[in-house]
């Protein structure tokens, strides 16, 4: 019996149909247009899973077994609510799944969309072979989720896993949050990329300010690591100064769960292992506590992709 995998996210809603070993079969995308109403989006979200089964051949209130939704925020996972979320209006204590239960009629499961992305890592993907791991989730933003003894950590009230704004520097750069030196304002893909454009103004000889033309709107991560590969120094001191801010909060995050593993995924990609070997030396020098080489944290790279929200989704009910 086929389940179905949502990922409620900022710019698309893709929900995939996955089969009993967790292959994604079939996948249907709609853009979330995420400043309109709470009834309009969840409401998209019935009728895409429903297109999606229509697609195959398949009646979702009897071909499915249930449907599983990451969303992004915060969520009561046993109210079916989402509880937060900074990212689109209306949400707050917003009831998911019984909205969507109007639309459909079988088992609705939500949760973190990170935490999907955990707990697919922690069943067939990078951290499979360890019980305690922790998944870091690098892109606009820093998000990850915590597998303990083989389950979601979700904290005293559904909101453990909020990396991102844990403070690193004190009095530091400004974060969305409204606080300072959060993680996120140094480690995000968004704040490699603000570092990158500072430091092509100072330095238009450099190699990344050429690659765009000196039009800084085109500053990506991958603008910065071309560079890199060319010889650029300004773009490789870019990259150092953020994996070491991306080592400071593994770091604290080592030394708060001590984890089997720490896997890491999501924008920007750290490219080459020289770089994970980079952070990896820093962790293994500042953890504390973890002196024995075979009792340390190992610091991986995810294995599955965006995909990995998707077929964890589908993994909720186990």
């Amino acid at each position: 019996m086929f389940r179905i995998g949502v990922n409620f996210d900022v710019d698309y809603i893709t929900a995939g149909l996955v089969d009993e070993n967790y292959n994604i079969v079939k996948k249907e995308y709609k853009p979330t247009l995420r400043y309109r109403g709470f009834e309009a989006i969840v409401k998209d979200i019935a009728m895409l899973c429903i297109k999606l089964c229509k697609s195959m051949d398949l009646d979702i209130n009897k071909d499915i077994e249930y449907v599983g939704i990451g969303c992004l925020g915060s969520v009561d996972t046993e109210k079916g609510i989402m509880i937060h979320t900074s990212w689109f209006e209306g949400f707050e204590d917003a009831p998911i799944v019984s909205e969507i239960k109007k639309h459909i009629n079988t088992e609705i499961y939500i949760e973190r969309n990170a935490n999907c992305y955990a707990l697919a890592e922690s069943k067939i993907g990078a951290t499979k072979d360890y019980k305690n791991s922790v998944v870091v989730v690098l892109g606009s933003g820093i998000s990850g989720g915590i597998i303990l003894d083989g389950k979601i950590y979700h904290g005293a009230f559904y909101g453990a896993g909020e990396f991102g704004h844990h403070v690193i520097i004190h009095d530091g750069e400004e974060c969305a949050c409204g606080r300072k030196g959060c993680w996120v304002a140094y480690a995000s893909s968004a704040a490699m990329v603000r570092d990158a454009r500072i430091m092509a103004i100072k330095h238009p000889e450099c190699s990344m300010f050429k690659i765009v033309n000196g039009d800084l709107r085109l500053m990506s991560v991958d603008t910065i690591y071309k560079a890199s590969e060319m010889g650029d120094n300004f773009a490789k001191k870019v990259i150092d100064d953020y994996v070491g801010y991306l080592a400071l909060g593994l770091i604290n995050i080592i030394n708060i769960l001590q984890p089997d593993v720490v896997a890491i995924g999501g924008k920007p990609v750290i490219s080459g292992e020289k770089y994970l070997d980079k952070i990896r030396e820093f962790v293994n020098v500042k953890t504390f506590g973890q002196i024995d080489k075979d009792k340390k944290t190992k610091i991986l790279r995810t294995s599955m992709g965006y995909d990995s929200v998707i077929i964890g989704a589908a993994m909720l009910k186990e």
